[in-house]
C-alpha cells in the first residue's frame, strides 16, 4: 500500500515524534502503522522519530493518540508525546485546553506559560497494578517501591510503577558513568520476569526539590533524551522514599527540564515544553 500525507514534526525536551493526523477521512490499518514506524524513525534514511504519533478523532475528547514505537509495537502511554498531541490539537482548536484519549485513559492538558501541563492520573505501587508487566510470585498488594532488579553485573534495590508505563527506577550518584543500555538490554532479556519489556530510569539526587535521570526506553530498546511517563516516575518514587522534599520536583533530562508534582491523593502532574518543529510531505510504500 502507497500512502502519500503531511506530517508534522514535534519534541518535546528532545523526544522527538513525526505526527499524522488522521481526525477526518481514512485510518491507516494498524499493520501498516507499525511498519510505518519500523523504518521513519531512522535517521539517515527516513525523516527520524522516536516514535510515529497518529491523532484520531474519539467522542466525548478532543483527540485520541496512538503512539507506534521503532520495534512496530504500540505504547501504552507517552508523556512527552501526549504534550504534542495536546500541543497540535491546541493550534488546530483554537484552545487552550483539551482532553485526549490514550491507551491509559483520557488525559486532560492545558497551556501553562510556554509549556503543557498534563493530569498524568494515579501512580500506580502495587503488585496488582503491575501483574501484566512483573510475572512473579507475590500478594497483590504487596508495594514495588522496594524491588530487587539484576543489573548484570549486581542485583541491586529499585522500584517499580506505572505512570501509564512501567518504569524501573534505579538511584545512583555517577549518572554519567552508568552502562543504561547494557542495563536496560540485560533487563528485557528476562521475558520471563517481564514478559512486556519494561523501561529503565537511573536517577541521581542533584538538589531537594531536583533531581536528574536517564532513561532507556522499551520499543525504542535504547535511551532517549527524555521520557515524560520515566520523568514522572523518577519524581514521585523520589518523593515516595523521601529522597527529596515535598512539592514539585524539577526533573533534568538529556533534552531539558520538566516539573513534576505528585498530589496527596497519589495523582501525578507532568509540566514541560512541546515543540513544533516543522512540517512535510512523505511518501511511503509499505
Amino acid at each position: 500500500m502507497k500512502y502519500d500525507f503531511r506530517f508534522v514534526k514535534y519534541q518535546g525536551c528532545g523526544n522527538d515524534f513525526i505526527l499524522k493526523d488522521e481526525t477526518s477521512g481514512l485510518r491507516t490499518p494498524d499493520a501498516d502503522r507499525s511498519a510505518m514506524a519500523k523504518f521513519l524513525w531512522n535517521r539517515n534514511f527516513w525523516v527520524g522519530a522516536d516514535g510515529v504519533l497518529f491523532v484520531e478523532a474519539a467522542p466525548g475528547v478532543d483527540g485520541s493518540m496512538r503512539l507506534f514505537e521503532p520495534a512496530g509495537n504500540e505504547a501504552d502511554m507517552c508523556g512527552n508525546g501526549l504534550r504534542c498531541v495536546a500541543a497540535y490539537l491546541m493550534t488546530k482548536l483554537g484552545k487552550d485546553e483539551v482532553d485526549v484519549l490514550t491507551g491509559d485513559g483520557v488525559k486532560h492538558v492545558s497551556r501553562d506559560g510556554e509549556g503543557y501541563r498534563v493530569d498524568m492520573g494515579p501512580v500506580r505501587t502495587l503488585r496488582k497494578d503491575l501483574a501484566g508487566y512483573v510475572a512473579e510470585v507475590g500478594l497483590p498488594g504487596d508495594s514495588m517501591l522496594q524491588f530487587r532488579v539484576d543489573t548484570g553485573s549486581e542485583t541491586v534495590d529499585g522500584s517499580i510503577v506505572d505512570t501509564g508505563e512501567p518504569h524501573i527506577v534505579l538511584f545512583t550518584d555517577a549518572l554519567d558513568s552508568v552502562p543504561l543500555v547494557k542495563v536496560g538490554e540485560r533487563v528485557n532479556a528476562d521475558k520471563r520476569r517481564f514478559p512486556e519489556s519494561v523501561n529503565i530510569n537511573y536517577v541521581m539526587i542533584t538538589g531537594p526539590h531536583d533531581i536528574t535521570i536517564r532513561t532507556y526506553e522499551r520499543g525504542v530498546f535504547n535511551e532517549t533524551l527524555a521520557c515524560g511517563t520515566g520523568a514522572t516516575a523518577c519524581a514521585c518514587v523520589s518523593l515516595l522514599l523521601g529522597k527529596v522534599g515535598r512539592g514539585p520536583v524539577n526533573v533534568r533530562t538529556k533534552g531539558g527540564m520538566m516539573r513534576i508534582e505528585l498530589g496527596p491523593d497519589g495523582r501525578a502532574i507532568m509540566t514541560g515544553p512541546a515543540v513544533r518543529v516543522f512540517e512535510g510531505r512523505l511518501e511511503v510504500e509499505v
